[in-house]
C-alpha cells in the first residue's frame, strides 16, 4: 500500500533534511511521493500520507488525542490505515524516526559506512499502532582524536545518526584541520559537537605561547589559563555548532607530589571556562575528565581535597581495562575503577550534574590489530551502566598504530571496517536496542552461512578479548609490542594465548580468496561484500597472531 505524500510543518534545516531523506529512501525503494509544507489537508488529493513533526507541533495539532511526552531525544511513530506520523522530541529526533521507519517498513539496514542495504520488501503499513522509541543514554557518540580524513568522517556522521548517535567529539587540532569540511553535515542533522581532548598544546600555540608550558598547566592557577580560556571562547564564538567543551590534561600521569592540588585546580579551571562562555551568552556545556593517564590512579580516584562541582559535568575514562571481564569483576584494578566511578556518580547526583563514561570499543591502539569483537561485552556494559544510572556512553575510535619494525600487513589492515564491528553494536545497544536483534540484523548481511559466522564471531570474542588483560601489566607496551618489553615474565602466557587464536582458526573451514587480498587495501572496503570483509578480518586476525607468536617466541629464547 503506497503512501502518496510527505507533509512537514516548519523550515528548520533538520526537518527539511528529514523530509529529503525520507523521500530519497522511499524513491530508492520504488515509492513515488509528493512533498507539502503546511498544506490545507482538506484539499490534498492524496489520501495516504506521512507527516513529519515535532512533539510540540503534534500536541497542538488536530491529530492529537492527548499530550504525547517523549523522553530524551526519542521519537514516536503512529500509523493507521491511511496516515503515518513521525514525531520527534526535537529536530534531530525526526531523523531517527525516519530511519527507523525506513528500516522497519522498507527493509533498510545501516551497518556499513557510506552504504545502505535494502532488502526486497513489500511496503507494510501498521494499523492503529503506536511505537514510542527512546534512547538508553542522553549522550551517545564517537570520539575522534587524530583521524584527518574528512570524507570518512562525513560518512561516519551520516552513519552515526542513522544508528541513533547524537554527538561527535573532536580534538581542537582535528577540528582545526577538518571542521570546515564537515560542518554542514553536522548542522543539517543537528548533531551535538564537543571539542577538547588532549588539545592543550594546540591551544597554547594558538594563544601564542610555548607548547612546553602544557606540562604544568593544571598544577597551579596562572594567567596562562586565562589566555587559553579566551582562546576557547573565541573558537566557540566562531563555531556555533559546538555544544560542549571537554579539555583534558596531557596524556601523561600527574606526579604524586602535585596531585593534592591538581584535580581541584583543574575543576576550578573548568568552572571558570563555563563562566566565561556563559558571560558571552554561549550555550556551551563544559566537563572535566577523570582519567588514569599513564595509569596514574590519582587522576581517576577522588581524594579528600577535591570539591565536586555544581557547574560542570564529568567524563569518566578508565584506561587499562580487561575487556574479557565485566566492569564489576573482582580484580584489584577493576574494583578500584568501578569504586571511583560510583563515587563520581554519587557526586554528580548530589550536584545535579551529569556523568558520561568513555569506552574504548573501537580503539585500535588499546585493542590493537588483535582486535576483538565485543558484542556481548558491550551488551553487558550497557546493562551495568544503565543500572548505575550513567547519563552518557561515548565510544573512542582510534586507527591502527603502524610501527616501522612490524610487517607490511598493517599498512593494508582495513581498520575502518573492522572498528565498525564494535561501533555498530555500541550504537544500537547505547540506544537501547535488543542485542539478539542486532546480531540477526548483522547476520542478515553475511550470506547463507550467516549463522555460522555469527557463532564464530561470538566465540572469537571469548578468546581474543583476553589479550587486553596484559595492557595493564605491560604498560606502556601491549601484546603486539614485544620489542618494548624488557622482561619475559608474561611471554609464555601470551604465546599460549596467540596459539589459542591460531588453533581456533585452524579448526574452522573458512578461507578467503587470496586474489581478493591482492586487490584489498585499508580504504576500499566498499569494493567488497560484508561477508568478504568479515573473512578478510579473520585472515588478518590469524596472521597477526602468527606474526606475534614468532616475535614473542624469539624474545623468550633470547632472554633464556
Amino acid at each position: 500500500m503506497h503512501l502518496n505524500s510527505i507533509i512537514y510543518f516548519n523550515n528548520h534545516v533538520t526537518i527539511k533534511f528529514a523530509v529529503e531523506e525520507l523521500r530519497r529512501l522511499m524513491k530508492k525503494a520504488g515509492l513515488q511521493v509528493n512533498i507539502y509544507q503546511n498544506p490545507d489537508l482538506n484539499t490534498l488529493k492524496e489520501s495516504k500520507r506521512i507527516s513529519i513533526m515535532l512533539q510540540d507541533e503534534f500536541n497542538s495539532s488536530s491529530f492529537s488525542k492527548g499530550d504525547l511526552f517523549i523522553e530524551k531525544d526519542g521519537f514516536a511513530i503512529f500509523e493507521n490505515e491511511n496516515e503515518t506520523w513521525i514525531i520527534g522530541k526535537e529536530e534531530r529526533s525526526t531523523l531517527y524516526g525516519v530511519y527507523h521507519f525506513c528500516e522497519k517498513r522498507l527493509g533498510y539496514n545501516w551497518f556499513s559506512i557510506g552504504e545502505e542495504h535494502l532488502k526486497e520488501s513489500n511496503f507494510i503499513q501498521g494499523i492503529n499502532n503506536w511505537n514510542i522509541n527512546e534512547p538508553a543514554f542522553n549522550r551517545r557518540g564517537n570520539i575522534l582524536e587524530t583521524i584527518n580524513d574528512p570524507i570518512y568522517i562525513s560518512k561516519l556522521i551520516d552513519w552515526g545518526v542513522k544508528n541513533g548517535l547524537n554527538e561527535f567529539f573532536f580534538t581542537f587540532f582535528l577540528w582545526d584541520e577538518i571542521g570546515e569540511y564537515i560542518r554542514e553535515d553536522l548542522e543539517k542533522r543537528s548533531v551535538n559537537v564537543t571539542l577538547g581532548g588532549h588539545s592543550l598544546r594546540f591551544l597554547l600555540v594558538a594563544a601564542e605561547r610555548s607548547s612546553n608550558e602544557s606540562v604544568g598547566f593544571f598544577i597551579a592557577e596562572s594567567p596562562l589559563q586565562n589566555q587559553v580560556i579566551e582562546e576557547i571562547v573565541n573558537i566557540c564564538k566562531k563555531t556555533p555548532v559546538v555544544t560542549r567543551i571537554s579539555l583534558w590534561p596531557e596524556d601523561i600521569g600527574i606526579e604524586e607530589d602535585h596531585f593534592s592540588d591538581f584535580m581541584q585546580i583543574y575543576i576550578v579551571f573548568a568552572e571558570r571556562l563555563k563562566t566565561a562562555l556563559k558571560a558571552e551568552k554561549l550555550r556551551v556545556e563544559v566537563e572535566h575528565i577523570v582519567y588514569n593517564a599513564g595509569l596514574a590512579w590519582n587522576m581517576l580516584e577522588r581524594n579528600e581535597k577535591t570539591v565536586p562541582t555544581n557547574q560542570v559535568d564529568i567524563l569518566y575514562a578508565y584506561w587499562g581495562r580487561d575487556y574479557s571481564q565485566s566492569i564489576d569483576n573482582n580484580s584489584t584494578e577493576q574494583t578500584r575503577a568501578i569504586n571511583a566511578l560510583k563515587d563520581w556518580k554519587k557526586q554528580t547526583e548530589a550536584k545535579q550534574r551529569s556523568i558520561t563514561v568513555l569506552e574504548y570499543y573501537s580503539d585500535h591502539f588499546m585493542l590493537s590489530e588483535l582486535f576483538p569483537p565485543l558484542v556481548k561485552r558491550i551488551e553487558e556494559d550497557v546493562k551495568a551502566y544503565r543500572k548505575l544510572k550513567i547519563d552518557g556512553l561515548l565510544n573512542l575510535i582510534v586507527p591502527i598504530h603502524e610501527k616501522e619494525q612490524s610487517s607490511e600487513m598493517p599498512k593494508k589492515y582495513p581498520w575502518k571496517w573492522i572498528q565498525q564491528l564494535n561501533n555498530y553494536f555500541y550504537a544500537g545497544l547505547s540506544w537501547g536496542k535488543n542485542g539478539d536483534q542486532l546480531l540477526r540484523q548483522f547476520g542478515s548481511m553475511l550470506g547463507p552461512n550467516n549463522e555460522r559466522y555469527v557463532e564464530i564471531l561470538l566465540e572469537l570474542e571469548k578468546i581474543v578479548s583476553q589479550h587486553t588483560k596484559w595492557n595493564f601489566p605491560l604498560f606502556p607496551a601491549r601484546v603486539v609490542d614485544p620489542e618494548k618489553v624488557s622482561h619475559p615474565n608474561d611471554a609464555t602466557g601470551i604465546i599460549e594465548f596467540l596459539d589459542e587464536i591460531i588453533l581456533f582458526f585452524n579448526k574452522q573451514d573458512i578461507e578467503i580468496d587470496k586474489d581478493l587480498l591482492m586487490i584489498q587495501n585499508k580504504n576500499n572496503a566498499v569494493s567488497f561484500s560484508n561477508q568478504e570483509m568479515l573473512l578478510i578480518y579473520f585472515y588478518y586476525l590469524k596472521e597477526t597472531a602468527k606474526f606475534y607468536k614468532k616475535a614473542w617466541t624469539k624474545m623468550l629464547e633470547v632472554t633464556k
